[in-house]
């Protein structure tokens, strides 16, 4: 997992830094790089034969580029490591890392607010399902039927505004459909409040 880690961190870094490139030979593009952070509200949708999901808090870090296309519709990929997974079913908190790449498009409604929209890739790095349990007081990785999936695929929609030039707020609401953990109903449901400042 680590290795489906560095070489996704490693291709959107190059992509970075070619666009960036780019960005310094034509200063009137308007592109912006920006680091972002915030908090994440995650569970997994759905309720087993165990018991129900509940709420868990966590975080998101990450860096963002802004590619307007004219004055009102903007395209802007993402990369993130975010903390996700459920504070119920499995006893103790299950935490869920993913390194996720979503591509969102910004349409500008009014002044300085925005709704957003767009695909989101992630890729599992790390989990803990090892130490917490089922109902049964079994972990996840002793009973044979459970195994974790380590591509998460999903969509995004949000709002966002830009308070200055540098600032700018989100929030959003990301659907996963495909369950965390292998055939168990368990697809990533997270809402992110984030900001996001602008170099």
């Amino acid at each position: 997992m680590k290795k489906r880690f560095y070489l996704v961190l490693t291709i959107f870094s190059l992509a970075l830094i070619n666009v960036q490139a780019q960005d310094g030979q034509n200063s009137t593009s308007g592109m912006r790089f920006g680091g972002k952070a915030g908090i994440n509200l995650a569970t997994l949708g759905g309720t087993t034969s165990y018991s129900s999901y509940s709420m868990k808090p966590g975080l998101h870090l990450g860096a963002v580029l802004e590619i307007p296309f004219n004055d009102e519709i903007l395209l802007q990929p993402e990369f993130l490591i975010s903390q996700q997974g459920s504070g119920g079913y499995l006893n103790d908190n299950l935490n869920l890392w993913y390194a996720s790449i979503p591509l969102m498009g910004k349409y500008n409604v009014w002044d300085a607010l925005y709704v957003e929209a767009g695909p989101q890739i992630g890729v599992l790095f790390a989990e803990n399902t090892n130490e917490a349990y089922l109902g049964e007081n079994l972990t996840v990785q002793q009973n044979p039927d459970f195994d974790t999936n380590t591509l998460d695929i999903g969509i995004n929609v949000g709002a966002g505004y830009e308070l200055n030039e540098n600032l700018y707020f989100q929030a959003r609401f990301n659907i996963g459909f495909i369950n965390a953990i292998k055939d168990v109903n368990s697809k990533n449901r997270v809402f992110q409040i984030s900001a996001i400042y602008f170099l």
